[in-house]
C-alpha cells in the first residue's frame, strides 16, 4: 500500500485549499472612530471641575481676637456683703426633775424555793373508807294534793288546816269581863303552782349511807384451782360434726375437664410471668376459696413451692395472687350446683404449664 503517496497528497490539497479560500472566512475590520481633540490650559480645567463638584461648608474661620485691655479702663465698685441675720430659737422651759420617791430602800422579794423532787404522797391504807363529797340538792317542787296560784309551804304537824291564817291565843286573866274562848292556830293546806308527778322527782345524788370499805380480795394462792375444759375433747367433737355434714350435703357431679380449662385459661389471661427474672424458673402451688357467686373469699395462700430462694418465690407467689384476683371481675362462671367441688380450689402456677386441681 502506498500510505505515504495517501498522506502526501491530503498534506499538499489542504495548503492549496487554505490559500485559495482561506481569505473567504475572514471578517473585514471595522472602520476606526476618530473624535476631535482640543487643547485646554489648567485654569479653565480647574474651573470646569470645580463648577460639577457640589459646594462644601466652609470651615475656615477666623477666630475673634480679644480687645487688650488698657490700664485706664475705670475699677467697678465693690460692695461689701451685707451678713444675714440669724434668729435664734425661742428660750424653751426648763423641765423640773421628777421628784418620784426613792425607792433604794425597797428589797425585791425572795424567790421561791423550786425543787425537782416531787412531794411524796402516802397512799390510803386498805381499810380506809372513801366518802363521796355532797352535791348541792337543788329544790325541787313536792308532789301536793291542791294547786294554787302561790306556793303555800306544808303546815306543822299539829297545825289545823284551815283557808284563814290563825296564831294560838289565850284568854288574858286580867280581864275578867271579857270572856275570850282560846283559838286553835290554823293554816292552808300545802299547795304548788303545778302538778308535780313521781316521774318529776329527781332521785337524791347522793347516798344515805357511806359505803364499807371494800376488803382486800384473797389471794391467788388461796383460791381453789379452776376445772379446765376439755378443749381438745371440743375441738374433736367440732371437726367430727363438720365433717359429718359434709359428708350428708350432696356435693353434685364432679367438675369435667372443659370446666377445669375454662377456669385455668381465665387465671392464665392475667398472669403475667418476668422471663428475664429468677420468678420465671419457680413454680408455686396456691390455694383458695371461692363463695357461690364465684368470687375469692379470705386469703390467697402459699402452699408449696420449688426453685429459686425466698425472694423469688415470693415474687411469683405474688405475680400469681394479682392474677387470681384481677381476672375473678363479677366471679368465676362455674356451675352451681358443683359448688362442693369447686369451694376450695388449688392451682399450680408452672411457667412450663399451669395445672388445676
Amino acid at each position: 500500500m502506498h500510505i505515504g503517496h495517501y498522506i502526501s497528497g491530503a498534506a499538499h490539497v489542504g495548503v492549496i485549499g487554505w490559500v485559495l479560500l482561506g481569505g473567504a472566512f475572514q471578517s473585514e475590520p471595522p472602520p476606526m472612530e476618530v473624535a476631535g481633540v482640543s487643547m485646554v490650559s489648567t485654569e479653565e480645567f480647574n474651573a470646569i471641575l470645580n463648577a460639577e463638584r457640589a459646594p462644601f461648608p466652609e470651615t475656615d474661620v477666623e477666630t475673634p481676637v480679644a480687645p487688650e485691655l488698657t490700664e485706664d479702663s475705670p475699677a467697678l465698685p465693690s460692695e461689701e456683703d451685707t451678713p444675714v441675720p440669724t434668729e435664734r430659737p425661742a428660750e424653751t422651759e426648763t423641765i423640773e426633775p421628777d421628784t418620784s420617791p426613792d425607792l433604794s430602800d425597797l428589797t425585791a422579794p425572795k424567790p421561791a424555793e423550786v425543787t425537782d423532787d416531787a412531794p411524796t404522797l402516802t397512799p390510803p391504807t386498805e381499810e380506809m373508807a372513801v366518802l363521796i363529797p355532797r352535791e348541792i340538792v337543788r329544790p325541787t317542787a313536792r308532789p301536793t294534793n291542791r294547786v294554787a296560784p302561790e306556793p303555800v309551804a306544808e303546815p306543822e304537824p299539829d297545825t289545823k288546816v284551815d283557808d284563814i291564817v290563825r296564831e294560838t291565843s289565850t284568854p288574858d286573866e286580867s280581864a275578867a269581863e271579857s270572856i275570850e274562848e282560846p283559838q286553835e292556830a290554823t293554816a292552808p293546806e300545802a299547795a304548788s303552782t303545778e302538778i308535780v308527778t313521781e316521774a318529776k322527782e329527781q332521785p337524791p345524788l347522793a347516798p344515805k349511807a357511806s359505803l364499807r370499805p371494800v376488803v382486800r380480795p384473797p389471794s391467788q394462792a388461796s383460791r381453789p384451782a379452776a376445772s379446765t375444759p376439755n378443749v381438745a375433747a371440743g375441738a374433736d367433737a367440732a371437726v367430727a360434726a363438720a365433717l359429718a355434714e359434709a359428708a350428708a350435703a350432696p356435693s353434685g357431679p364432679p367438675l369435667t375437664s372443659g370446666e377445669k380449662d375454662s377456669m385455668r385459661v381465665a387465671v392464665q389471661n392475667c398472669w403475667v410471668v418476668d422471663v428475664g427474672s429468677q420468678a420465671s424458673n419457680v413454680t408455686v402451688t396456691v390455694g383458695f376459696s371461692l363463695s357461690q357467686e364465684g368470687k375469692v373469699e379470705g386469703p390467697v395462700n402459699l402452699l408449696s413451692s420449688e426453685g429459686g430462694d425466698q425472694t423469688s418465690v415470693n415474687t411469683a407467689f405474688q405475680a400469681a395472687r394479682r392474677a387470681i384476683l384481677r381476672c375473678q371481675k363479677g366471679g368465676y362462671k362455674l356451675p352451681i350446683e358443683k359448688y362442693d367441688h369447686w369451694r376450695d380450689i388449688e392451682i399450680t402456677f408452672n411457667p412450663e404449664k399451669m395445672r388445676l386441681k
